[in-house]
């Protein structure tokens, strides 16, 4: 069998999704011989999230591509549930976009870059030093157990990150703060979905603790999923909830795929680091703590680890004190606001239909082309003043004043 992998690298990447790819093509790019890995067949499969990117914060990533561009998004909606939508502008321009093509797509400039990508490739442990410090990782290449070392390991391996507990990190978050979801794929809803609009769609009946995303894929298709909170999946799951709703606006529809899985709820890991090892994306719980969408968060925490990660490798130092700036960076940049979408979930999953409804009710006579965030908070709260105790930490963070 050719010698696929070298015995050792500067740097091994678990993971070759966004972040994962993104941070190997930062490390080769500041000419680190640098491996990327991943344990399934095929990059970019199985899909297991809505696919929707901001392009603006893609774009430094990689150049816009319609291959793997499939609808344009100029609103999102968000529906209660008697059916009475909001209609909000995104932050930035959005896409929806084809996972499989685009994921491959940021591997190839890895590779391009002069990093080594290999497939059906499994991480089974990692490697440690004299001082416990990780050294490398044990792979699984073709079914061969090999140690390749490592000056520096970056986990990347997702919400369910072996790496990442490997080293000591702690990743697992309460039952609470855990969402369990299914997405179908649908086809066959031409007439029945806007493809310029992802929908959001709310309700303790619908989805307890949770949401139902619409998200096109053009005029014919979208992906249509679920998430509730994991601490309320016991008596129902959330695939029967997801048919329910399926079954009243698109009983037509076929369903082309289904995904179903885990996704913490919590901003990022409080730790990230330890010495020899980088934890970024899905693996450090980047994602949003109310929408739980990581695509873009996953790539600015890749960026921002590589940074902090290429000058301790060049200064021949890859302690925890010398990675923990990145740390310092992440909470710099999304601490607060992270902070404060996770007590608006906080708020939302106990919040009863009749109160929602009515805010939903009242934001949908609301002209939100010429409101503040803020003018658009207080004239909410004031419409149901019990609400001002609860979002009290939304008021004192500063991140509505923006």
């Amino acid at each position: 069998m050719p010698e696929y992998v070298a015995k050792s690298y500067d740097v091994i990447v678990v993971g070759a999704g966004p972040a994962g790819s993104v941070a190997a093509r930062m490390a080769a790019e500041a000419g680190l011989s640098t491996l990327l890995i991943e344990k399934r067949q095929e990059i970019g499969a199985p899909v297991r999230c809505a696919e929707a990117l901001g392009s603006e914060s893609t774009r430094p990533y990689i150049d816009e591509d319609p291959r793997w561009i499939n609808a344009h998004i100029s609103t999102y909606a968000i529906v209660n549930s008697d059916g009475v939508r909001v209609g909000l502008p995104p932050t930035e321009p959005t896409w929806i976009v084809d996972r499989k093509v685009f994921d491959l797509a940021l591997a190839h400039r890895a590779r391009a870059a002069g990093a080594k990508v290999m497939t059906s490739t499994a991480a089974t442990g990692l490697l440690r030093g004299a001082a416990g410090a990780v050294e490398g990782a044990r792979i699984r290449l073709f079914g061969e157990i090999r140690d390749v070392r490592a000056r520096l390991v970056i986990a990347a391996d997702g919400t369910e990150s072996q790496v990442a507990r490997w080293a000591g990190l702690r990743t697992v978050p309460p039952m609470g703060d855990y969402y369990s979801g299914v997405q179908y794929l649908l086809g066959g809803l031409r007439g029945k979905i806007d493809p310029a609009t992802c929908e959001y769609h709310l309700g303790q009946t619908m989805a307890p603790g949770g949401y139902v995303w619409v998200f096109p894929k053009g005029e014919d298709s979208a992906n249509v999923g679920l998430v509730m909170g994991a601490d309320r999946s016991a008596e129902r799951s959330p695939r029967a909830y997801l048919d329910e709703f399926v079954g009243r606006l698109f009983p037509e529809a076929s369903i082309m795929s289904v995904v179903v899985g885990g996704i913490p709820a919590t901003g990022a890991l409080k730790r990230m680091v330890t010495d020899g090892l980088m934890v970024v994306g899905d693996a450090a719980h980047q994602a949003d703590p109310l929408t739980a969408g990581g695509i873009n968060l996953g790539m600015f925490g890749a960026d921002m680890a590589m940074q902090v990660g290429v000058a301790a490798l060049r200064a021949g130092d890859v302690s925890a004190a010398a990675l923990h700036p990145y740390e310092e960076q992440w909470a710099e940049r999304f601490g607060k606001m992270h902070a404060a979408l996770y007590q608006v979930r906080k708020m939302l999953i106990h919040m009863p239909d009749a109160t929602l409804d009515d805010l939903i009710e009242t934001a949908s006579r609301m002209d939100f082309q010429t409101m503040s965030t803020t003018q658009v908070l207080l004239t909410l709260l004031r419409s149901h003043p019990r609400l001002l105790l609860e979002a009290r930490t939304l008021l004192t963070t500063g991140i509505i004043l923006k």
